[in-house]
């Protein structure tokens, strides 16, 4: 499933929040009762964290809101990360891969 996110860079130590809009294809409510799974790799497929995967209103599931307070540790360069909605019946649909930089901050604690 094709879904609108365009390449970005994120800085890492900063909380990670990524909206996700779902194709106008699917009627509003399509996705009500689907599990949500969400990780953010490298390109290597290093494991920076399993994101936490919600509904931005899980009435119409229009929007899919990615989230990672911490990123302290995730690894400088290209990442990746999708999102698999499955539907109670076990119908896996997943989204595109959408790349990302995780970048260096110049303010450090």
């Amino acid at each position: 499933m094709t879904c609108q996110t365009e390449t970005f860079h994120h800085k890492r130590g900063a909380s990670f929040l990524v909206p996700i809009r779902i194709p106008s294809a699917f009627p509003d409510g399509h996705f009500v009762g689907w599990t949500l799974q969400s990780q953010a790799r490298t390109e290597e497929d290093v494991l920076l964290a399993d994101l936490v995967a919600t509904w931005e209103d899980p009435v119409t599931t229009r929007v899919l809101v990615l989230k990672c307070l911490d990123t302290t540790a995730w690894t400088v360069g290209p990442a990746q990360f999708d999102v698999k909605l499955t539907d109670p019946d076990g119908f896996v649909l997943p989204t595109d891969t959408a790349i990302f930089y995780v970048v260096r901050g110049a303010t450090h604690a």
